[in-house]
């Protein structure tokens, strides 16, 4: 048996704050004590020493405990060190070895869609390889996921700014059907493109949600348009991993299922 090297009275305090997080109305001593069978002495020291850092605070007159205030910096400071690229690759990684496919991690910038890391697999083709890749938001599946959270004077900005150029016969070129588009990828919950950027290319995304259920990402593949037509459950079966994936790499970087819209 490997040695134990916790120290219990901090391994008693991560406890008590587990349970006052599940506890909106907070808990009192004596709850706290008896469901983490500590004496209410040693509950009582826990408490107020974290009291006495701002971890937790004390309602006087309901005699509860809820989180403090020094749990919501140290929260914030620990989410603005998240690099989501470095959490995201293994996951691109996964799925290129599972399925024989290349994966993308995009974001929004600037009201256009930039590609920030990707894996390929040797045998097949492969879409983009540049690091730095900027395509419309319009037309592109990356770009429908990204944007269809967006509210709609948002959505009319970056119109203003970014037009919406045609780029095939099947490419929208009018904010009413754009709109309408983009409700149908929030309501559905992930994006297919096929040929409305780039002939003969099916792109397919999902969102990835932050701590505050906004889009902050999109995780895609893109295969021939000609394979859609030829293997029938390609479409569902990427779409299942790529959902798979994105909830994991979303519930990693604080995301609790709730979306902020």
């Amino acid at each position: 048996m490997p040695p134990n090297y916790t120290v219990p009275a901090l391994d008693r305090a991560v406890k008590v704050l587990e349970l006052l997080s599940n506890a909106p109305h907070g808990l009192s001593l004596a709850q706290l004590a008896t469901q983490t069978k500590v004496p209410k002495s040693t509950m009582f020291r826990i408490l107020y020493t974290m009291q006495q850092n701002a971890i937790v605070v004390e309602d006087s007159e309901r005699k509860t405990f809820t989180l403090g205030m020094k749990l919501l910096e140290w929260g914030n400071a620990a989410l603005s060190k998240i690099d989501i690229k470095i959490i995201a690759h293994p996951h691109l990684v996964n799925l290129a070895h599972e399925t024989r496919e290349s994966f993308y991690l995009a974001m929004l910038d600037q009201g256009e869609v930039i590609l920030i890391d990707h894996v390929d697999t040797p045998e097949i083709w492969k879409m983009v390889t540049r690091l730095g890749h900027r395509s419309p938001f319009h037309c592109t599946a990356t770009g429908l996921v990204l944007t269809a959270d967006l509210k709609p004077e948002e959505v009319d900005a970056m119109i203003e700014r970014q037009g919406l150029r045609r780029y095939t016969s099947k490419t929208i070129t009018t904010p009413t059907k754009l709109k309408k588009r983009l409700e149908e990828v929030r309501k559905q919950g992930y994006a297919l493109a096929d040929g409305e950027y780039k002939p003969d290319l099916c792109a397919i995304a999902v969102p990835i949600r932050d701590h505050s259920g906004k889009v902050t990402a999109s995780l895609m593949t893109a295969v021939p348009s000609e394979r859609v037509s030829r293997e029938k459950r390609l479409v569902d079966d990427l779409i299942t991993v790529l959902r798979r994936e994105a909830a994991i790499i979303s519930k990693r970087i604080g995301y609790n299922g709730l979306s902020s819209t």
